[in-house]
């Protein structure tokens, strides 16, 4: 039989284990939770424009003058978002180079547009390893996704963060189990208080009590109070650094059952005949006969983008049945017939993907608004002080372990 101190083990290991990864990802999700407003605040001079009285370009028209403007760049998708005040961010892959025949090193992978003149504003590297005010946030993101480990470490950065949120996961369990209170073998003081009463105190911080009480009852309560938010970022974390694992546990409870991925053509598609307005009117088009049928309609477009390698656009917007405020319902469609290849809606996936998109929305402070970005923001704190007095609790035992030790030495001299 497992007994309680097998549990006690488990956690104390475990948690020292992960204390230092989860540290880091508790405060720079903190900082991500208002990734995009910081970025903002960071950057006025890329990302803001004055607002004029006169019309904004079309999206299609700013994705041509990007072109225009850098000669060595293919921009196969384009935002269509549009926010009062704020620059048109254009990502794209640089061409091929016809005298090396491989792609153009270029020292930034993003520009940005005046969405009234189409002016360049300018340009950044969102990969960089830079502290400069332009790359921060991208480079906090990337430190929060993957530890901003080089190029040449791989998929080091996800395995190390995927491992840490499958035992994450675990522990979760495992510390909510030992808040329970334990058994008592006198039965009169058995029955002298409910389980439940006995219970109570594990979510009780005693302000009035000494530093080291104060610090297990922070470590027990945030963990209990948080219990739910924290089994969501860390399950949510495993599905994305360790699908191979999550989809299988998943299928236990969940039909996870995906329409079939579509086929990669034996050579990437170079010029669709369809134009980039005929995919923007094709694909407006299909979404509003799948929303006849499903029972939905567009609340807001999102973005349009050439898959060359499937040979298809992809046509994003955000339904009155997505939670998302990015948009979740996605057609897509054959880049030189307009064929229709699948749709993802709210009414299309299983229960299991479902399941899921809620967890990645939670995780990512994709609903409920502002709030939601608080309480996000919060939780990466609430993540950092259980593994610092989690660690101060396992510093208090193990001096008080040595100290028994030294005693028992004295006395048996």
């Amino acid at each position: 039989m497992i007994t309680r101190s097998f549990w006690v083990l488990l956690h104390r290991w475990s948690g020292l284990a992960m204390g230092g990864f989860l540290v880091i990802v508790g405060l720079t999700g903190s900082v991500i939770a208002f990734r995009e407003e910081l970025d903002v605040w960071l950057n006025p001079e890329l990302m803001t424009v004055p607002i004029r009285d006169m019309s904004l370009l079309d999206p299609l028209q700013l994705r041509e003058k990007a072109e225009a403007l850098e000669p060595r760049i293919r921009v196969d998708g384009v935002s269509l978002a549009r926010a009062p005040g704020r620059a048109m961010s254009i990502s794209f892959a640089p061409r091929i180079d016809p005298q090396t025949g491989k792609p153009f090193e270029l020292p930034f992978n993003e520009i940005f547009l005046d969405p009234y003149t189409g002016e360049k504003l300018g340009e950044r590297e969102t990969c960089a390893v830079s502290l400069a005010k332009e790359n921060l946030i991208c480079f906090i993101y990337r430190i929060h996704t993957s530890l901003a480990l080089p190029a040449s470490a791989g998929a080091v950065g996800g395995w190390l963060l995927g491992g840490t949120a499958l035992i994450w996961t675990i522990d979760c369990f495992v510390s909510f189990y030992l808040t329970f209170p334990l058994r008592r073998r006198d039965r009169a003081s058995t029955f002298s208080k409910s389980w439940w009463g006995r219970w109570k105190p594990a979510w009780v911080i005693k302000l009035g009590a000494g530093a080291y009480r104060i610090n297990f009852d922070i470590h027990r309560a945030f963990g209990l109070w948080t219990f739910v938010m924290l089994f969501v970022f860390a399950w949510s974390s495993v599905f994305f650094n360790l699908n191979f694992v999550y989809t299988p546990v998943m299928r236990l409870a969940f039909d996870m059952t995906l329409p079939a991925a579509l086929p990669d053509l034996e050579t990437p598609l170079e010029s669709p005949a369809l134009g980039w307005s005929e995919a923007l009117a094709r694909g407006r088009e299909l979404v509003k006969d799948a929303g006849a049928q499903y029972g939905f309609t567009t609340l807001s477009e999102q973005s349009l983008s050439l898959e060359r390698a499937k040979g298809v656009y992809t046509y994003m917007i955000r339904s009155s049945r997505d939670f998302s405020r990015r948009g979740d319902t996605v057609v897509a469609f054959d880049a030189n017939s307009g064929a229709f290849k699948s749709l993802t809606a709210a009414n299309t996936v299983t229960t299991g993907w479902v399941v899921t998109q809620w967890l990645v929305s939670l995780h990512m402070a994709q609903i409920f608004g502002r709030p939601m970005q608080v309480f996000v923001c919060a939780m990466g704190f609430v993540i950092t002080a259980l593994s610092a007095t989690g660690v101060v609790i396992w510093w208090k035992k193990r001096a008080a372990r040595k100290f028994r030790a030294r005693q028992d030495v004295a006395v048996a001299r």
